[in-house]
C-alpha cells in the first residue's frame, strides 16, 4: 500500500509535510516546533510547557478568547503538547473549515502578546497541572525513572518544571524564549486527511511566506556519559496495589531503530504470545499483569518493563527471574516469535492510520527526529532479514542486569501517613503564599476576529450502511464492505451485559469474557495467544462485547477461533485461580484511582437498586465468591447467539459474507436471554460524600440523574452538553472550561449531561481535580455556573453547539470499528438504516426555547450529589 507523504519547504525555511486520505471529510493540522522542554536554561525549567499554553492566550489580533470561539465556531477541536524534544499545536476541522487553521497558527508564530494578567491564571492552572501529574503515580515514576537515569542531561528535568522556577517566569522570559525558537526556520506543518498537496503548499506560502527565519539559529547539543551503575526509585503512596517499573537506557528516534525496538517489545513482554507474559502471568503465576514498551525520546530512550506483583515480597525475585529470562531469549528466540511480533505490528499500523491526528502526530515526530517524511509511512518496510540477529543483539547489548534502573510504587506504611500528610500540608501553605500575591483583575477577553468567520456547510458525505441478515441459529450479522485497508474489525455484542450479574456476583460477566481467553478444548492460553499474535490479530473480551481486529485475508480464521472461544471453553480451576488474582488486582488499582472510583460511588448512590448501580468489575467480596459452576452456568446461559449481533466491517471483497458466517457459527447454539425488568428510579436529593483517600489533590464530582437515549428530552441535553462541557468534540469553547480560564483553580474540568445513557437512564456527571486549599473556591463556582448556565445561553452559542454536532456526526465512520460500532447503536435503538441522513435536519429543528426548558428539568445542584475524593 503506497502512502507518499508530499514535502515542500518554503523559502524562509519552514517544513510542509501533507498526507492526504479521504476516508471521510476532516482534517487534522499541526504544526510542530523543534524546540522541547531539554531546550531551556537554569532557572527556566517548565517555560516551554508554559508557552504552549499562553500561545492560546491572544496576538496582537486574535483576543485571548478567539481560538477557542473560532475552533468551537467551525465545529473544530484543538489542543497542544509539550515534550522533552518537541512542541506541537493542533487543529481537526471539518474539510471545509481546514484553511482557517493557517492563519491562526501564522499569527501565533510570532504576534503572541503573553499579557501578564493572563499569564497570571494560567499560572495557577500549570501548577494545578503539576499536581494532578504528581497523583498520576504511574506517570510520575516513569518521569523519576527519566531524571534518574539522566542525570547529566536535560532530560533529567521534568517537562512541566519546578514550581520554584514557575513562580519566577515573567513575561520577558517568556518573549525570550518564544521569539528565540518559534521561527519558520525551526517548524514544520504537517497537514493529513481530505486535503491535496498543492492546495496546502499555497496555502502556507499565502500565511507563513512573509514570516522571516533566523538563519543564524542553531540547536544546543547535549550529551549523556552512560556508565554501568544502576539506581532505584521508590515512591511510597496511599495505594493497595504495588507496580514496579524495570528500565534500560536505549538509542532514541534518531538512530532510526524503532522498528526494531517495537519488534523485540512485542518479543519479550507486549502482548499476551510475549515470552516474559506467558511465563510470569501464566506459568509462574507471579505477576497479575505484564507488558514492556517503550519511551521514545528523540536523543535516547528508555525500554520498560512493568508489572502488578500477587505479592509485593515476591518483587526482587520477580526482577531476577525477569533478569534470567531476558538472558533465555536470546538462546531460545525462534522464527514463529518474530514473525508473529512482525504479524501484530502490521496490524497495529493499519489501525493507526485510520486517524488522521495520529498519522499527523508520527509523521512530525519521526520527521523531526529522523529528517525523514517518508520514515512513519514506510515504517513496516524495515528489512527483516536479519531481525531475529538484530534482536538478540538488542537484548544482549542494552538490557543488562547491572545498568537498569528500577522503579517502585508502594503501599505506604501505616507509621509513614502522618509524615506524608504533614509535608503535604507544608507544601498547600507555600502554594497558597505564592499564588495569593498572583491575581488576575481583568475579565476574560471578549472575541474579536470570530466574528468575522463565515461557517459553511459540511462537505456531502455518504454515510455507510450496513447489510444484515439472520443465521439459523438466532444470530444477527450486520456487515459493511470498507475496502480502504486491508484489514477487517468485528463487534460481537450480547444481550447480556454486566448489569445482568447477580447482585452478590458482581464482576462475573467480565470474569467469564476473560475466562473465555484462557484456553479452549482446542487450545491452551498460551497456544491460543500465539494464534491469534502469528495471524497479527488483536482479540478483546469485556462484559457483554468480544471484539477481534485482522488482515482481511486471515478473517476466515478469525471467525474459527471465535467459534472456539464460544463454544468450547474449559474453564480450567487453575486459570480461575489466576484470573480470579488478576481481577481482585485490577479492582485494587480501580481504588486507586480517585478520577475513576468517583463515578461507581456515583453510580451506586444515584441508581441504588438497579441494575446499573453494579460495578462491572465487580468487588474483592463478589469476585472472591465466584466458582466454577457460576462462569459455566453463565456461559452457557447468557453468552447465546439468541439476541446477540455481529458488526463485521472492513475489506470483505473476497469474501461470501452470508455463507462463511452460516457455516462457520450455525452450531453455535444457546437460550433465549429473557429481558430484564428495570425498576424505577427514585429521584435524588442533594448530598454530600466524603471518600478519605490520600491525594495531593481532591478529585471533585457532581451527579446526577440523566434521560434514556429514545427520551424526547435527549438532543436537547445533546446540544447544551456542547456548550455546557465541551461535548462530541471536547472543546475548550465551554463554560466549564471558562471557569478555568477566569479562575485558574484547576487545569482540568470536563464531564457530561448524557454519561452513559441506554434504555435506561445515564447519567450526569461533572469532574474536576483541585487542590485542598481551592477547594471551597471551586465549589463555589463550579455550583454557580450549574445552576446559572442555562440562564445566558445565546442563539448564537446554540447554532455553534448544534454545527459542531452535524458535522461531528461523520466521526462515527472513521475507523472499521465505529463504523461497526455505529451499525449495532442503528439496530439496538431500533432507528432507520438512514438515521444519520436525516440527523442534521433533526437537530436544526430544535429550538432555544426548547433547551432552555429540558436543561432546567435535568441541571441543578439540587439534584445532584456532591462527591470528593481526596484529603477530606
Amino acid at each position: 500500500m503506497i502512502r507518499k507523504v508530499f514535502k515542500s519547504v518554503l523559502e524562509n525555511g519552514l517544513t510542509v509535510l501533507t498526507l492526504p486520505f479521504k476516508l471521510i471529510p476532516k482534517v487534522s493540522i499541526q504544526l510542530w516546533y523543534n524546540v522541547g522542554s531539554k531546550d531551556e536554561k537554569s532557572g527556566q525549567k517548565g517555560i516551554a510547557h508554559l508557552i504552549e499554553h499562553m500561545i492560546f492566550k491572544g496576538t496582537a489580533t486574535l483576543s485571548e478568547c478567539d481560538i477557542n470561539l473560532i475552533t468551537h465556531k467551525l465545529s473544530g477541536y484543538c489542543n497542544a503538547f509539550t515534550s522533552y524534544d518537541y512542541t506541537g499545536y493542533l487543529f481537526d476541522f471539518p474539510t471545509q473549515h481546514w484553511h482557517e487553521a493557517l492563519p491562526i497558527m501564522a499569527d501565533c508564530m510570532r504576534n503572541c502578546t503573553f499579557k501578564q494578567e493572563f499569564l497570571n491564571s494560567e499560572l495557577k492552572a500549570v501548577i494545578q497541572e503539576l499536581k494532578m501529574y504528581k497523583d498520576n503515580y504511574t506517570a510520575s515514576l516513569i518521569e523519576n525513572l527519566i531524571s534518574t537515569t539522566f542525570q547529566d542531561h536535560p532530560y533529567h528535568h521534568p517537562i512541566i518544571g519546578y514550581k520554584q522556577d514557575l513562580w519566577s517566569l515573567t513575561r520577558d522570559s517568556l518573549i525570550n524564549f518564544y521569539n528565540h525558537h518559534y521561527i519558520p526556520n525551526n517548524a514544520t506543518l504537517v497537514v493529513v486527511g481530505d486535503v491535496d498537496h498543492e492546495q496546502v503548499l499555497e496555502l502556507a506560502k499565502k500565511n507563513f511566506g512573509h514570516i522571516k527565519p533566523n538563519w543564524n539559529y542553531k540547536k544546543e547539543e547535549f550529551y549523556h556519559s552512560p556508565d554501568l551503575k544502576s539506581y532505584q526509585v521508590k515512591l511510597y503512596r496511599d495505594v493497595k496495589q504495588s507496580n514496579v517499573i524495570m528500565s534500560w537506557t536505549i538509542p532514541g528516534l534518531s538512530n532510526k531503530k524503532s522498528y526494531l525496538f517495537d519488534i523485540a517489545s512485542r518479543v519479550i513482554g507486549a502482548g499476551k504470545g510475549s515470552s516474559l507474559y506467558k511465563k510470569f502471568v501464566n506459568e509462574y503465576e507471579l505477576v497479575t499483569e505484564l507488558e514492556s514498551f517503550v519511551d521514545e525520546l528523540f536523543e535516547y530512550g528508555l525500554f520498560n518493563i512493568y508489572f502488578k506483583p500477587k505479592n509485593t515480597e515476591d518483587i526482587d525475585k520477580i526482577i531476577n527471574l525477569i533478569n534470567k529470562e531476558l538472558s533465555n531469549i536470546i538462546d531460545t528466540l525462534e522464527d514463529s516469535d518474530i514473525n508473529r511480533a512482525v504479524k501484530k505490528t502490521e496490524t497495529d499500523y493499519l489501525s493507526l492510520i485510520e486517524n488522521n491526528s495520529n498519522q499527523a502526530y508520527e509523521i512530525a515526530k519521526y520527521f523531526l527526529a529522523t529528517g525523514d517524511e517518508q520514515y512513519f509511512s514506510n515504517y513496516t518496510l524495515y528489512k527483516k532479514d536479519n531481525l531475529k540477529q538484530e534482536v538478540k543483539e538488542f537484548i544482549s547489548q542494552y538490557l543488562i542486569p547491572n545498568i537498569s534502573n528500577t522503579g517502585y510504587i508502594l503501599p505506604i506504611k501505616e507509621k509513614d501517613k502522618d509524615y506524608w500528610l504533614k509535608i503535604q500540608e507544608i507544601s498547600d501553605k507555600e502554594d497558597n503564599r505564592i499564588l495569593s500575591n498572583i491575581k488576575r483583575t481583568a475579565e476574560i477577553e471578549e472575541g474579536k476576529c470570530v466574528y468575522s468567520i463565515q461557517v459553511k456547510p459540511p462537505k456531502v458525505f455518504s454515510y455507510p450502511k450496513s447489510q444484515s441478515f439472520n443465521i439459523s441459529n438466532g444470530l444477527k450479522l450486520l456487515y459493511y464492505n470498507n475496502p480502504v485497508l486491508p484489514k477487517a474489525d468485528l463487534i460481537l455484542d450480547f444481550k447480556s451485559k454486566y448489569y445482568y450479574d447477580p447482585k452478590d456476583l458482581q464482576g462475573l460477566s467480565t470474569f467469564t469474557s476473560l475466562m473465555i481467553e484462557e484456553g479452549t478444548k482446542n487450545y491452551t492460553a498460551n497456544q491460543l495467544a500465539d494464534f491469534l499474535e502469528s495471524y497479527g490479530m488483536t482479540l478483546y473480551s469485556n462484559s457483554g462485547y468480544l471484539g477481534l481486529s485482522a488482515l482481511s485475508n486471515d478473517l476466515t480464521k478469525g471467525f474459527e477461533v471465535l467459534k472456539d472461544l464460544l463454544t468450547q471453553a474449559t474453564f480450567n480451576q487453575n486459570a480461575i485461580v489466576k484470573v480470579k488474582e488478576q481481577l481482585l488486582a485490577e479492582i485494587n488499582d480501580y481504588w486507586d484511582q480517585p478520577m475513576k472510583f468517583v463515578t461507581q460511588i456515583a453510580k451506586q448512590e444515584i441508581y441504588k437498586d438497579h441494575p446499573y448501580a453494579k460495578n462491572i468489575l465487580g468487588t474483592s467480596e463478589s469476585i472472591k465468591k465466584i466458582t466454577r459452576e457460576d462462569l459455566l452456568n453463565y456461559y452457557k446461559t447468557f453468552l447465546s447467539p439468541i439476541g446477540s449481533k455481529l458488526a463485521l466491517v472492513g475489506n470483505l471483497s473476497h469474501y461470501d459474507i452470508h455463507e462463511n458466517i452460516e457455516s462457520i457459527f450455525n452450531n453455535w447454539k444457546g437460550p433465549e436471554v429473557k429481558n430484564l425488568i428495570y425498576p424505577n428510579i427514585v429521584p435524588i436529593k442533594h448530598k454530600e460524600i466524603n471518600y478519605p483517600i490520600m491525594r495531593d489533590q481532591t478529585v471533585l464530582c457532581y451527579a446526577g440523574l440523566s434521560v434514556r437515549r429514545t427520551d424526547s428530552d435527549y438532543d436537547k441535553l445533546l446540544i447544551f452538553d456542547q456548550i455546557f462541557t465541551g461535548g462530541v468534540l471536547g472543546s475548550m469553547s465551554s463554560r466549564l472550561f471558562d471557569l478555568r480560564e477566569k479562575t485558574g483553580l484547576f487545569y482540568t474540568i470536563g464531564g457530561s449531561l448524557i454519561y452513559n445513557v441506554d434504555l435506561e437512564p445515564g447519567l450526569i456527571l461533572i469532574k474536576t481535580i483541585v487542590s485542598n486549599d481551592r477547594l471551597k473556591d471551586a465549589e463555589k463556582s463550579i455550583e454557580e455556573v450549574i445552576n446559572t448556565a442555562i440562564d445566558s445561553i445565546s442563539q448564537e452559542e446554540l447554532t455553534a453547539a448544534k454545527n459542531a454536532i452535524i458535522n461531528s456526526l461523520v466521526d462515527n465512520f472513521s475507523t472499521n470499528y465505529k463504523i461497526a460500532y455505529s451499525s449495532l447503536f442503528i439496530d439496538n435503538y431500533g432507528f432507520s438504516k438512514d438515521y444519520f441522513d436525516h440527523r442534521a435536519q433533526q437537530i436544526l429543528s430544535i429550538s432555544l426555547e426548547s433547551v432552555k426548558e429540558v436543561v432546567k428539568k435535568y441541571l441543578s445542584i439540587e439534584k445532584m450529589i456532591k462527591i470528593r475524593a481526596g484529603r477530606v
